[in-house]
C-alpha cells in the first residue's frame, strides 16, 4: 500500500465522517459532537475501516499533513452543513496532531477555512492528546486562535499514562477530556472514584471543563452527572454515526442556543 495509494484516496473523499454526540449534564442536551474518520470505501465499492489507513498515515509526516489539511477541511464543511439543516447551534470537536497545528501558515488555513464557508470560530473547538509533543510555534498558534477567534481547545485523553500537567499552563484549554479508562472504574472502583472527584476538583480550580469519555452504563452516566461534570461521551450515549443519522439525533437532542 503506497502513500501514493492512500494520498490519491485523501484527495477523492474516499475516507467518510462519522460524528459522535457529546452530551451535556444538567442540560439534557446535545450540541456538540466529535468528528472521526471512520469508514474507507474503496475503488470497486469496498469498504473498510479507516483506522487501519490512519495508523500507516500517522507513521509518514508527509501524509500526516496532507490527511489532516483534508480532515479539518471536510470536518468544518460538514458541521456547517449540519448547522443549516438543523438550524441549531451545533459546536464541532475536532483531533488535532501537533505537527500540522505546528505549521507556520496553520492560523491563516483555518481562519480563512471557516471565512470560506461561514462558520463560526466559537462553534470550533479542537482537542489534543496530552501524549504528543507540541511544538513552540503550534502553542503560539493554538494560544492566537483561542485568545484572537475564541476557538476552543481541550486535553484529551487526560490521565493516560502522562498527565502532562506542564502543557496545561503554556496552552490556554477551556477544559480536559478525561481518558476512557476512568469510566471504567466507576463507580464501584473506590480508588478510582476518588481520584476523578480529585482530577474535577483540580479543573475546577483552573477554571476548567470536564468531559467524561467512554461512558457506557447508566451507573457511569449517573455518577458524572452528579459529579457535574460538564459533559459526556461513550456508547451509551451513542456510538460515532453517519451524518445523515448524527443529524436525527442533534435535532431530537439539541437546543436552539449554545450549550
Amino acid at each position: 500500500m503506497t502513500n501514493r495509494y492512500i494520498t490519491d484516496l485523501i484527495h477523492n473523499n474516499a475516507f467518510e465522517l462519522y460524528g459522535q454526540p457529546k452530551w451535556t449534564f444538567g442540560k439534557k442536551t446535545c450540541n456538540t459532537y466529535e468528528v472521526f474518520a471512520e469508514v474507507v470505501h474503496l475503488p470497486g465499492g469496498a469498504e473498510i475501516p479507516a483506522q487501519i489507513f490512519l495508523e500507516l498515515i500517522e507513521r509518514d509526516a508527509a501524509l500526516t499533513l496532507t490527511f489532516s489539511e483534508w480532515f479539518i477541511k471536510s470536518a468544518v464543511i460538514s458541521a456547517a452543513e449540519l448547522s443549516e439543516k438543523s438550524h441549531s447551534h451545533v459546536t464541532l470537536s475536532v483531533n488535532l496532531l501537533p505537527q500540522y497545528a505546528s505549521q507556520e501558515n496553520f492560523v491563516d488555513q483555518v481562519l480563512a477555512l471557516l471565512q470560506s464557508v461561514g462558520f463560526n470560530p466559537r462553534k470550533l473547538q479542537f482537542e489534543l492528546s496530552e501524549a504528543q509533543d507540541l511544538s513552540p510555534k503550534g502553542i503560539e498558534n493554538l494560544n492566537r486562535l483561542h485568545d484572537e477567534y475564541g476557538i476552543g481547545l481541550y486535553l484529551s485523553n487526560f490521565g493516560k499514562g502522562y498527565s502532562n500537567l506542564n502543557l496545561l499552563s503554556e496552552v490556554h484549554f477551556d477544559g480536559i477530556e478525561l481518558d476512557r479508562s476512568f469510566a471504567a472504574g466507576i463507580p464501584h472502583q473506590e480508588m478510582m472514584v476518588r481520584i476523578v472527584v480529585a482530577v474535577q476538583s483540580l479543573a475546577h480550580t483552573l477554571d476548567l471543563k470536564v468531559c467524561a469519555k467512554g461512558i457506557e452504563t447508566p451507573e457511569q452516566f449517573e455518577y458524572f452527572d452528579e459529579l457535574d461534570v460538564y459533559k459526556g461521551q461513550g456508547y451509551l450515549i451513542s456510538k460515532p454515526m453517519p451524518m445523515d443519522q448524527l443529524l436525527e439525533y442533534i435535532n431530537m437532542y439539541s437546543v436552539h442556543t449554545a450549550d
